[in-house]
């Protein structure tokens, strides 16, 4: 900044007060130098490198963790500690995982909606899903080779060091918060993570960095779930699903993914258009429309830009999208090959999230 202070002497008040006293004014032209940024603090978390996804033929479904599902990864749990060390204040963040079906055998049949799986069948069939724990893990002490436990402690920078914990009580997934289908489009999830806590309340100003024993990291778990045939003949290569994250400082974004209602059905020998509503989109818009079926022939079928309109003003945050009764997709769908069959339906949003239901013909 160039601009110049300059040191004025209040020499009436200073008089009348008895007390020397001063202002700070600024030259009479200057100019400031400016700048534009996203706060980004230093962030305290640990995730996991990998998420092993695995066909469980002994699946528990009276389980509370991801062994209740016949695939799935282990719980994927992001331990947040982030602290803004000089403002003694926690900090929030949110992580946004995507998910896409990268590759597949062509033996392997992706279904994006839940099915019930055949625990004889050979054919290998498989529901993917990305799932936000019921509960999330809890962490407790880590042990060291003896197996004793390891004290709570700060690194140099007056932060937890993960390096003494471990996972105390593991994530709950009897009834996860919310599941979004991994499709080959991809998929995302947002997971809000509050940020560690503390119970220290004798040093003000140093709360989270005076004693250890009184801070505890806060936890984020979700995993892959899902449902598979389990008895067919599965290989390691069969299929392949790409996950990333993002983790940044924020508060709590309540982001789901939209839940269709009711499945939409459309009667092909009747005279009304298609009608799909898609609620709580906010200010995202609908980018792609497709159908899927990797037992059918045509394996997936998009509508063009033009095939649809999308209504967003009738119901602020809702999309309203309108097939029209003559359109060619519509026609083939209510062939007898899969008319009156529920075809996967994938919506894709601007913002990245993918809406699943099941679109029906008749």
């Amino acid at each position: 900044m160039k601009s110049k202070l300059t040191k004025v002497t209040a020499v009436a008040m200073a008089m009348a007060m008895c007390v020397p006293t001063s202002v700070m004014a600024a030259g009479q032209q200057g100019s400031f130098e400016t700048s534009f940024d996203l706060y980004s603090p230093k962030l305290t978390i640990q995730v996991p490198l990998k998420a092993d996804i695995r066909i469980n033929p002994i699946a528990d479904t009276s389980a509370m963790d991801v062994k209740k599902f016949t695939v799935a990864s282990d719980s994927i749990d992001i331990w947040n500690a982030s602290v803004d060390v000089e403002a003694d204040k926690a900090i929030p963040v949110n992580a946004t995982v995507k998910a896409t079906i990268s590759r597949k055998a062509d033996d392997v049949i992706t279904s994006y909606n839940t099915f019930t799986a055949n625990p004889t069948s050979p054919v290998k069939k498989i529901n993917l899903n990305l799932s936000k724990a019921q509960t999330a893990a809890v962490l407790g002490a880590g042990k060291d080779a003896s197996g004793a436990a390891l004290a709570p402690a700060f690194d140099s920078e007056k932060r937890l060091d993960f390096s003494k914990y471990a996972v105390a009580t593991k994530a709950v997934y009897t009834n996860p918060v919310e599941s979004v289908a991994i499709t080959q489009w991809g998929s995302s999830l947002s997971v809000d993570i509050a940020g560690p806590s503390t119970t220290d309340t004798t040093n003000a100003g140093k709360t989270f960095s005076t004693d250890a024993n009184k801070v505890t990291a806060a936890v984020g778990s979700f995993a892959v779930t899902g449902t598979a045939n389990v008895s067919a003949d599965w290989k390691a290569d069969d299929i392949a699903v790409d996950i990333t994250y993002d983790v940044r400082a924020s508060q709590a974004r309540n982001i789901a993914t939209p839940t269709i209602a009711t499945a939409p059905t459309f009667a092909s020998t009747g005279t009304s258009d298609l009608t799909i509503t898609v609620p709580s989109v906010g200010e995202a818009t609908v980018v792609a429309m497709a159908v899927h079926n990797d037992e059918g022939e045509y394996k997936d079928y998009f509508w063009a830009d033009d095939a649809y309109t999308v209504d967003y003003t009738t119901t602020p945050g809702t999309a309203v999208i309108t097939v029209p009764k003559t359109d060619s997709g519509l026609a083939y769908l209510a062939g007898d090959d899969y008319k009156g069959k529920a075809q996967d339906l994938a919506i894709a949003l601007s913002d990245g999230r993918m809406v699943v239901s099941t679109l029906t013909v008749n």
